[in-house]
């Protein structure tokens, strides 16, 4: 069985033809929203699909797992894993206005707790070593590279040397090769982390590049290799992982960075700003 075939989904399609009517509408419930699986019992997931808990165990053994509880262990592995298909929950009446105050409150605690577990020691130790730097580069794949953005957009306005990486057309060896002791690298690590990512702190950390890791609260194994870990909480209410804790984060960071550098950022963000004018870049 083929690695896509042995997850839920892929089970239920695989062996649809042979599940009862009872079990497909077992299999429809589940296909909809498979997250469900991790957070109920399977009476819950019976009484909610209208059949037997009888019917929801002979369900899963049709699909070859050995129990109820080993389905459900995979469910919450991919859950944990961020997959966005298994945190989207079932179709819901409530109205959107409290889907909406939901959705606030939730955020809200998300830059609540990521500001709470940020470490003054720690922080300062990143903003000097950034403000020092002789060359930044600002690492992240998937969307892990939309907050690499974020923080590239910002220190490039007041650090003469900085870089986002990957770029379209280049190898990383390209640009790892030029970098030493004397650099700095931020690296965005959200979750569903590609493996690239941790194979490219690898190689930084042998170079003795000093490292700053964004991350979710569940950092995963890049965060070894780094000197600084900021964990930021991603939770959300509805299907997709929520970023805004982790854009105040990365506001504060690049502006502490600004300040710490004093009078060359601003000699280097004026000097942008008089290039903008004269190339008439701006409204």
């Amino acid at each position: 069985m083929s690695a896509k075939a042995a997850s839920l989904e892929g089970r239920i399609r695989q062996h649809w033809q042979q599940l009862s009517s009872h079990e497909q509408r077992l299999a429809d419930i589940l296909l909809a929203a498979p997250g469900q699986l991790a957070m109920n019992t399977a009476t819950e997931l019976a009484q909610s699909a209208g059949v037997s808990k009888a019917t929801t165990t002979r369900f899963f053994r049709h699909l070859g797992y050995e129990s109820y509880d080993t389905a459900r262990r995979q469910a919450r592995e991919m859950q944990s894993s961020g997959s966005p298909l298994y945190l989207q929950p079932l179709s819901s009446a409530s109205p959107l206005d409290a889907v909406m105050q939901q959705h606030l409150e939730k955020e809200i605690a998300n830059i609540v707790n990521s500001y709470r577990n940020l470490e003054s020691a720690e922080l300062q130790g990143a903003v000097n070593a950034l403000a020092q730097a002789r060359r930044v580069v600002v690492m992240g794949w998937r969307h892990s590279q939309t907050i690499a953005q974020l923080i590239y957009r910002d220190l490039v306005h007041i650090h003469p040397d900085v870089r986002l990486l990957p770029r379209p057309g280049d190898s990383l060896a390209e640009h790892l090769a030029a970098l030493g002791p004397q650099d700095m690298a931020i690296c965005v690590g959200l979750r569903r982390r590609m493996p690239a990512l941790d194979a490219a702190m690898g190689v930084l950390a042998e170079r003795q590049v000093p490292m700053l890791y964004l991350a979710d609260v569940l950092s995963g194994k890049p965060a070894r290799h780094a000197q600084w870990v900021i964990r930021c909480h991603t939770d959300s209410t509805l299907i997709f992982d929520s970023t805004v804790a982790l854009s105040g984060v990365c506001n504060l960071l690049c502006s502490l960075v600004a300040r710490q550098m004093g009078k060359a950022s601003n000699d280097y963000l004026a000097q942008v700003e008089a290039l903008h004018q004269s190339l008439d870049e701006l409204e």
